[in-house]
């Protein structure tokens, strides 16, 4: 049979892109376990450049109808290994991509989805977290397949790989997280395999639906929280009928400021999105460090993996400062290791408590004390309920089985709380870290624990 581009990647001339990139992808994987020859390997990638490029196949596969330019292969006489014939069709294929590079002065395909990197401006004060869970529509439409490009691995550390090398191994790692609520689609967030049915991701995404949806490469799966470590907003998923690979976790203390990094994740539901950055800063908060980066997220990021340059997680992609530039913050990786089961305000409300802390009399002006979940009492009455107030300034109130969504605003002294038919001031009597007093008009209190 005649050697042609298809061939060396095992795949049909009719082949899909999508079945293009997982041959790669297989290929990859050989020959990184040792098991693919070296001298073979250079052949897999230029027909993999060539054939993952949309102008390049389409000038190659004409190439292929024309007159031939050599002997058919039926022809020759018996050789033993490869035929000299099939590395002549195989040269003019090459030379005649190689043309249609040259001419378009086009570099080869890039992965699938890259975020520009921009420049860290530093923490603005009173700059505002924002978790990067997103409560958009979603973009299976865009959904990305795996890619990697021939370039040299760039240099840097030792172990160190390629942008296109490390895409290519890290992303059967990354996934996209559905939640819904009946229904209804109500965000999307990511999530990393840990291996087996286990994923990882953050709990202000697996929470935020009464139903998960896990889309791990080209499948779909029902999903259900089996720890949700509220205190360090990190959730650990079972995904029915999952058998991932589990990915390589990395220390945070071989973490150090100024290393390049980069996050995979879906932001606004686009499976695979790449970007890169450095570590801008380490940050101590209790019992951990949270690892600051330039790399670029987005609403949807949230629960994606943060990587450095060998490929090891080392982060979870957690929330964002909305004032600034690239002021983005993952949880360690580590974290994972210890998880339990517990209630508490998760890494965004103890970010707003410790700046609160820091500079009381602006965070008493723009309510990022308000920020947080927490467990408030009625003195009167004897019930409970527990609210949770957002950033972005929604809310969400639980009561018994009841979940209420709702807006609020802080302002002078004064809450005020809107639902759907509903709204009220309430006056701010106590205000802290860990408590909060509210009374309403009619003389009623809510005393609010920080959870």
């Amino acid at each position: 049979m005649k050697r042609t581009l298809y061939t060396i990647l095992g795949v049909d001339s009719l082949a899909t892109s999508e079945e293009i990139a997982a041959a790669y992808a297989r290929l990859h994987a050989a020959f990184q376990s040792g098991s693919y020859d070296r001298n073979d390997w250079v052949l897999v990638r230029e027909a993999y450049a060539v054939l993952s490029n949309t102008d390049k196949r389409a000038m190659y596969d004409r190439s292929q109808i024309a007159p031939p330019l050599t002997r058919s292969v039926e022809q020759a006489p018996a050789q033993q290994g490869f035929s000299l014939d099939w590395r002549y069709g195989l040269a003019a294929g090459l030379l005649v991509a190689g043309l249609v590079y040259f001419a378009k002065g086009r570099a080869p395909a890039p992965p699938p989805v890259m975020a520009s990197q921009g420049v860290s401006q530093g923490a603005t004060q009173g700059a505002t977290p924002v978790l990067m869970q997103d409560n958009g529509g979603r973009a299976d439409q865009f959904a990305a397949q795996p890619q990697a490009m021939q370039a040299p691995a760039s240099g840097g550390s030792s172990g160190a790989m390629s942008m296109e090398d490390l895409f290519a191994k890290l992303s059967p790692y990354v996934a996209r997280i559905n939640m819904y609520k009946g229904s209804n689609l109500v965000g999307t967030g990511s999530g990393v395999a840990l291996g087996g049915d286990a994923i990882i991701t953050n709990c202000h995404v697996a929470l935020a639906g009464s139903r998960l949806q896990v889309k791990l490469g080209q499948d779909s799966y029902e999903a259900t929280v089996v720890v949700a470590d509220e205190e360090r907003d990190l959730c650990k998923l079972s995904v029915r009928g999952l058998s991932a690979p589990a990915v390589v976790i990395g220390a945070s203390s071989e973490v150090r400021t100024g290393q390049r990094v980069i996050a995979i994740g879906a932001p606004h539901g686009l499976d695979l999105t790449l970007s890169d950055g450095i570590v801008s800063s380490l940050r101590p908060l209790d019992g951990g460090t949270l690892i600051q980066t330039t790399a670029p997220v987005s609403p949807g990021s949230s629960g994606g993996g943060l990587f450095d340059s060998s490929g090891r997680l080392v982060g979870i992609v957690t929330f964002q400062m909305r004032s600034g530039q690239n002021l983005n913050f993952a949880a360690p990786a580590e974290w994972i290791g210890s998880m339990r089961t517990r209630s508490g305000g998760g890494l965004i409300g103890k970010m707003s408590a410790e700046r609160a802390q820091d500079n009381p009399g602006q965070s008493a002006q723009n309510g990022d004390m308000v920020v947080g979940a927490w467990h408030c009492h009625d003195t009167i009455g004897g019930t409970s309920v527990l609210i949770s107030f957002q950033d972005d300034r929604t809310l969400e109130m639980r009561y018994e089985n009841r979940v209420s969504p709702g807006r609020w605003m802080y302002r002078d002294g004064q809450l005020g709380i809107q639902f759907a038919n509903v709204a009220d001031t309430l006056r701010v009597e106590e205000l802290s870290r860990d408590k909060m007093i509210l009374k309403f008009n009619i003389g009623q209190r809510l005393v609010c624990a920080r959870r």
